[in-house]
């Protein structure tokens, strides 16, 4: 059985205690922070499944947080709502949130919420993973799992990867490459292919300097080899 992550991120301490009591109640693990700069940190090391901010904290504002949070992480954020004014909760939710429970809330009520998105979450991640013998990639978090270990990769290396696994065993050309991940428009050449599949490669390669995912096919562009393939 999966145990779910609920990070709650609160400056009142009362009701961080209130969510962490009935989130150990439905057996997830919860873990608490009380302003922006810690609940950053804690994103990082605790990597929850869903988190529970509030809009308002002190020193830090909510949404503003939430927007930060978006560029590291995609689990669902519930809001806690201490205002009824609905440009509150449009900006909530236009900025990174999915759901909001307005203060003074029902403790039953943020749990059935919280389940509901867990229950979207675990159903969509199995149509965001892309796998292959010896590799799954994630769309949900741009990484890659291999074996038991997840490397997470930037947006433009996901890519790459993404591509050449659509087209796995088969040589893609560093032109075709180029123009899927930067575009017509971009000021940079093609060149910068070949620096982010060497970025690749030093995180999974078990060797980069004798590369055997990602192979080179000289004078025309790259190949991601199946695992079968290279155990023939």
């Amino acid at each position: 059985m999966v145990t779910h992550k609920i990070m709650i991120v609160d400056d009142d301490p009362h009701i961080c205690e209130i969510v962490q009591a009935y989130c150990e109640r439905e057996g997830f693990l919860s873990a608490c922070s009380h302003n922006g700069e810690d609940a950053m940190k804690l994103l990082a090391s605790f990597e929850p499944d869903l988190i529970v901010l509030d809009v308002m904290l002190a020193n830090d504002n909510g949404i503003d947080w939430c927007r930060n949070a978006r560029c590291y992480k995609n689990a669902p954020i519930v809001f806690l709502c201490s205002h009824e004014e609905d440009e509150v909760k449009i900006s909530a939710l236009s900025y990174g949130g999915d759901d909001y429970v307005t203060k003074p809330f029902s403790p039953g009520v943020l749990m059935a919420k919280i389940e509901a998105h867990l229950r979207r979450v675990s159903t969509g991640r199995r149509e965001q993973l892309l796998e292959l013998p010896g590799l799954t990639l994630d769309y949900n978090v741009q990484s890659v799992i291999m074996g038991r270990e997840t490397i997470f990769l930037s947006k433009k290396e996901f890519g790459l990867l993404s591509y050449m696994a659509q087209n796995v065993d088969r040589v893609v050309s560093v032109d075709a490459l180029f123009q899927l991940i930067w575009g017509m428009e971009s000021l940079e050449d093609t060149r910068t292919v070949a620096v982010h599949i060497s970025n690749l490669r030093k995180k999974i390669e078990a060797d980069p300097a004798k590369p055997e995912r990602i192979v080179t096919v000289r004078g025309t562009g790259y190949m991601l080899v199946a695992e079968g393939a290279l155990q023939e």
